[in-house]
């Protein structure tokens, strides 16, 4: 029994570490992106842009299809046909003719059945062009939710800098204790007074301030990391740093808003096969059946079934009219998204150069931080030692251990932004 126990014991204690172990796995930002754009709302369209461009394609597929329509007429005429002769004045015919006139009330029913041999490529043309949008509509959700990534950048970045202040906080108010602590030391010695004791408590409640500012604002941050991936905010406890990497090969062209701009190009030149589809002529073969008074035989009285058969040519000369200027305007278009690319691309290197010399500018002053924290932190260790001698005031020294947690404020700073500039400039050129 006490066998047992022990192994129920191993292996719920084995269980309980994997789960705490599995909670404590850093999120990265690639992670907290790719949720986001899954869960984002705009991300749930691209199935119906697939959707939508596979149903528009198969209505136009039936366009090969017999097509079958019906027209039913009924009519009364103010005259009809009739034949000004007397027959019976022509002695030749021996016996007088009767040649009845159609009735002035008409009536007709009639099914047609019609088969396209040749549209001109007016179906390919429209399946093109059906398939070129769906193609720039998903590019343009594409583009959507790579902006998406920027949204993501600040607010991960934000808790990464929240976290880093914190943790320079939580040593501020170790340092801040111990000069409590020995300042209620000097006080007992008479090396120091009340004012100084109070001069240090204030600076811990100002830190307390500090702090509480900071966990909200880490708070926020993270409801909003939440809201936008539907993650748990005990999710971000622990975010993992990026890895402080350049990309080397940098591909500009695959960036979703390049490739935003090379599918209305291409949406335009399928535009373009339309106009010209329109202005050739179309092909196609006929049967119609019906039941009518009067049938083929306009000059009976009499109901009767008719049918007609035969090959139909269509050519609307209309459309060459206008071909010439539908096809500049597609080009005038055209010209329009190359000028949208050309000043795509220079805002592009204007943020490269940007970026690349934000990067050089915190990795010099982070070459900086760890000496201004060094000399800051001898500043201090003087500056205690001059207070044990009585020769410096306790408030003074408070001001030395401010500097020396600022400059290390500073330095955790730098590499949070350091690593969201990393992060911009990969994003920038490489969709990543």
């Amino acid at each position: 029994m006490n066998q047992l126990f022990l192994i129920c014991g191993g292996v719920i204690f084995g269980l309980l570490c994997s789960a705490s172990l599995k909670a404590q796995t850093p999120i990265t930002l690639e992670q907290c992106r790719a949720r986001a754009q899954a869960s984002y709302p705009t991300a749930r369209q691209r199935g119906l842009v697939e959707k939508a461009m596979e149903l528009s394609v198969s209505n136009l597929n039936r366009g090969y299809l017999p097509q079958v329509s019906l027209a039913a007429k009924a009519s009364y005429q103010s005259d009809v046909t009739q034949i000004p002769i007397d027959f019976s004045k022509i002695p030749a015919l021996g016996a007088a003719i009767d040649v009845p006139s159609p009735s002035k009330d008409q009536y007709s029913a009639a099914l047609e059945v019609t088969q396209t041999l040749w549209d001109g490529g007016a179906i390919g043309a429209q399946k093109k062009t059906a398939r070129a949008a769906s193609a720039l509509e998903a590019r343009q959700l594409e583009a959507e939710l790579y902006a998406l990534n920027e949204k993501v950048n600040q607010l991960y970045f934000g808790v990464l800098l929240a976290d880093a202040q914190l943790r320079q906080s939580d040593l501020l108010a170790d340092e801040l204790q111990r000069s409590y602590d020995r300042t209620a030391s000097y006080a007992e010695n008479g090396l120091a007074g009340p004012a100084d004791l109070d001069a240090v408590k204030v600076e811990q409640l100002n830190l307390g301030q500090r702090q509480a500012q900071l966990r909200g604002s880490r708070k926020a941050y993270c409801e909003m990391l939440s809201a936008l991936t539907l993650m748990p905010d005990s999710a971000f406890e622990h975010l993992e740093k990026p890895l402080d990497a350049l990309p080397l090969h940098p591909q500009p062209d695959s960036l979703p808003n390049l490739l935003a701009l090379g599918a209305q190009r291409r949406y335009l030149d399928a535009q373009k096969e339309n106009i010209r589809a329109a202005s050739l002529p179309k092909l196609g073969l006929f049967v119609q059946g019906g039941y009518g008074k009067p049938g083929l035989d306009m000059l009976s009285n009499d109901f009767a079934p008719f049918y007609i058969a035969g090959a139909r040519l269509l050519w609307n000369f209309g459309s060459l009219y206008t071909q010439a200027n539908e096809r500049k305007k597609i080009e005038l278009k055209k010209s329009a998204v190359a000028l949208q690319t050309e000043a795509y691309m220079l805002n592009l290197n204007l943020q490269k150069a940007q970026l690349t010399a934000s990067m050089q500018s915190i990795r010099d002053m982070m070459k900086m931080d760890d000496e201004i924290i060094a000399l800051r932190e001898s500043v201090k260790k003087a500056a205690e030692a001059k207070v044990a001698n009585g020769t410096l005031s306790v408030a003074e020294l408070l001001r030395e251990v401010t500097a020396e947690n600022l400059a290390r404020q500073q330095k955790a700073l730098h590499e949070v932004e350091l690593m969201m500039a990393i992060a911009g400039y990969r994003q920038l050129l490489n969709g990543q």
